[in-house]
């Protein structure tokens, strides 16, 4: 009877301590999962995405046997994914701004009351210019003899967006470009700062429309001269 008594006590001790050991397991388990989540998180954005995705696709259905058009997600549209997610704040610092696909997220995400700002250069605002003043976004532009050559976008204070990527529909598809994602906090805040004070640089500086298309027009036969120039 003792070594019966025994056994079960051998067992029983066996069972609790394999008890004890999967609970305190999974306590560490959920902590270090917890802990590694407040770590930064990054990724990277590489262009050029190969050419421009079906709208058809993008829909549900391409039609068209012969597309010639992208039937895959690209990082352009991964980018408007993100503008999409916003819900307190966008801050666009950006040297050219030309993308309908991107406009418009901005546009859409103004509509749903979240506040866009924007910061860019004169010399490369051009037709832009209507479509996002019209649409009632606050734009602030640099006028000064300097480019704002910036290229970088914050989302609700919480995410950068930075690269060599300019905003445009045939950048995103031809060229070579990178946009880094982060929500390091050091890195991030110096970002919000420096656009925070462009913000208060540019004040009143927000009426860009017809100096944007004559600053375009100077662009234009620059260029022109240049070529001529060198003929």
């Amino acid at each position: 009877m003792s070594r019966l008594w025994e056994l079960t006590a051998v067992l029983s001790l066996s069972t609790n301590l394999a008890i004890t050991s999967y609970i305190l397991y999974n306590l560490w388990k959920t902590r270090w999962q917890c802990e590694v989540s407040d770590e930064p998180e990054a990724r990277v954005l590489m262009f050029p995405d190969g050419g421009y995705q079906c709208n058809y696709w993008t829909a549900g259905h391409c039609h068209f046997e012969n597309c010639t058009l992208l039937h895959h997600k690209t990082n352009k549209t991964r980018l408007k994914e993100l503008l999409e997610g916003a819900v307190k704040s966008i801050d666009v610092c950006m040297f050219v701004l030309s993308c309908a696909v991107l406009l418009d997220a901005l546009i859409e995400a103004h509509r749903k009351g979240v506040t866009v700002r924007i910061v860019c250069d004169n010399m490369k605002i051009s037709g832009s210019a209507y479509k996002i003043t019209e649409a009632g976004l606050d734009v602030r532009v640099d006028n000064s003899p300097s480019m704002m050559h910036h290229k970088f976008m914050i989302i609700d204070k919480e995410i950068l967006l930075t690269g060599s990527y300019n905003w445009t529909a045939s950048g995103a598809a031809y060229n070579r470009e990178n946009v880094f994602i982060t929500d390091e906090k050091y890195v991030l805040d110096q970002f919000i700062s420096e656009f925070e004070k462009l913000w208060v640089t540019f004040e009143g500086s927000s009426e860009i429309r017809y100096e944007a298309i004559t600053s375009c027009d100077v662009i234009r036969n620059r260029f022109v001269h240049r070529s001529n120039n060198k003929s």
